[in-house]
């Protein structure tokens, strides 16, 4: 049995108790965790219950005493399933699934020319920013545009032209005037 003491606010010190089961579970838990954030919540409890003084835990895990006192409490409420580190929600989307799909097919399938936004062939991130501020009323920053883009599973690249009629010919008369005269202004 492993026995723990705390001395609240008031002065008063609290008893609390682990059995061995519990603290071996615990230690189990802590040698086979990998993500060093969860093994850390294992240790201080199993710190606390092992009789070592907050100031002591805080000292040697590098956490805050208000944190020890929150896993602990956590432990005593909830166990194991308590210490648990819960997957953080994040910012939500600004567009729901079914207005991504939607943009998808549309950028997909049409020109910006064909969507009204303007009278390009190709679609940039901007274009694609008009057109969500237009379709859904909502405002894109072009970076943020293209982190879409690569979560909808479309890549953004910029255009590159050829001209198909060109004269290869002249093309490199010119390129070889132009370094003439490259030289020349020196």
């Amino acid at each position: 049995m492993y026995n723990s003491y705390i001395q609240n606010k008031g002065g008063e010190i609290m008893h609390s108790k682990i059995d061995d089961k519990a603290m071996e579970e615990l230690r189990k838990l802590s040698q086979k965790e990998k993500s060093v954030k969860q093994k850390k919540r294992y240790d201080v409890v199993i710190a606390h219950y092992e009789g070592y003084k907050h100031e002591i835990i805080s000292e040697l895990l590098h956490v805050s005493r208000r944190s020890i006192t929150q896993y602990v409490s956590d432990y005593k409420k909830g166990g194991i399933d308590a210490l648990l580190i819960k997957k953080q929600s994040g910012r939500p989307k600004y567009l729901t699934e079914d207005q991504e799909k939607e943009l998808y097919n549309i950028i997909a399938t049409m020109t910006p020319e064909e969507t009204g936004v303007g009278i390009f062939a190709n679609w940039t991130a901007p274009l694609a920013c008009c057109l969500v501020k237009q379709k859904y009323g909502i405002t894109f920053k072009e970076r943020s545009m293209r982190d879409l883009f690569k979560r909808i599973g479309l890549s953004y690249t910029r255009p590159t032209y050829t001209l198909e009629k060109a004269d290869t010919e002249k093309q490199n008369e010119f390129r070889e005037n132009f370094e003439v005269k490259k030289r020349t202004f020196k």
